[in-house]
């Protein structure tokens, strides 16, 4: 891992939004592959539409590919980062809001209010094939940001209030599942560990040492790993082989580079350590991971 000063922290990005009408709008937003570099979270809902493009988002202890077509929800507060393949950029539409100053609603509203568990078991990456109703939700609200035509406002109002519907229902079926996961990590901690997290999402095709990444966060091995099992649910070699994975995932999705290719990408010496290795995260071989995605993504015949 190369030395070198770390600068960035944690940043908060406040939203001040309109109070007549709190929708802040970025159209066409071009993500680059090392765009967005920094753990940042709004003050505000922040919804995003991928137009164009792949490549992974980080959410709290969560990485999610992401692809065309597929809609990101990020809570206020939430931790967050992007970053698209290597080689490519992404174009994202993305609108920040305050649900209940806009719909001017009730704070005590239940979809107003998620559970710090809601959060954390939230898929806060959706595909048009798993819900395509927020999907097509998000498609007519980010028109209607994009045309401003007469009446708006009140489009606006009504489709945020559908998603923030379908939204809860996603959260309360995940609630359902008993399915021990991890709890959100306090901003502290999640600070302590930000420059490991953000070494790795621009890294992750490098060698790294877990003393490197422990004194770039300015911790003793034991506490560093400590800390970061107890944010991430993980230790960070297995973080980083989950990254890892899920850039490979877009890559074998998203282009027609060969295997070996992809494997060297993402930072492997070996296909046949990667071919491992992927086969037990995913539970597939890649060749054949390839091929169920794409044949799941083909549109259907009439």
């Amino acid at each position: 891992m190369q030395k070198r000063p770390y600068s960035y922290e944690v940043i908060s990005q406040p939203y001040l939004l309109p109070p007549a009408f709190p929708v802040d709008w970025i159209e066409n937003y071009v993500q680059n592959d090392a765009d967005i570099t920094y753990l940042h979270f709004h003050n505000c809902l922040e919804i995003g539409y991928c137009c164009e493009g792949s490549g992974v988002f980080f959410v709290e202890q969560k990485i999610m590919p992401y692809s065309k077509g597929d809609v990101s929800i990020i809570f206020p507060g939430q931790l967050h980062l992007a970053q698209s393949v290597k080689g490519q950029v992404s174009r994202w539409h993305f609108c920040f809001l305050d649900p209940i100053a806009l719909l001017k609603i009730s704070s005590s509203q239940s979809w107003n209010d998620p559970t710090p568990a809601g959060y954390s078991r939230f898929t806060n990456i959706i595909s048009p094939k798993d819900a395509p109703d927020i999907t097509l939700m998000t498609e007519y609200l980010m028109k209607e940001l994009g045309l401003q035509q007469r009446g708006y406002e009140s489009a606006v109002k009504g489709y945020v209030w559908t998603l923030m519907t379908l939204i809860t229902r996603i959260i309360d079926v995940q609630m359902a599942d008993h399915t021990p996961v991890a709890e959100a990590a306090d901003r502290t901690s999640m600070n302590k560990i930000s420059k490991a997290l953000e070494y790795i999402s621009q890294h992750y095709m490098e060698p790294m040492q877990i003393h490197e990444l422990a004194a770039a966060c300015s911790l003793s091995v034991t506490h560093f790993r400590r800390t970061f099992r107890a944010c991430m649910g993980m230790a960070p070699l297995d973080y980083l082989n989950n990254v890892r994975m899920q850039m490979a995932s877009a890559l074998l999705c998203h282009t027609d580079n060969s295997i070996l290719s992809i494997s060297e990408e993402v930072g492997y010496a070996s296909v046949s350590s990667f071919n491992r290795h992927f086969k037990q995260w995913m539970g597939v071989a890649p060749s054949k991971w390839r091929t169920m995605k794409r044949q799941s993504e083909r549109p259907m015949k009439p």
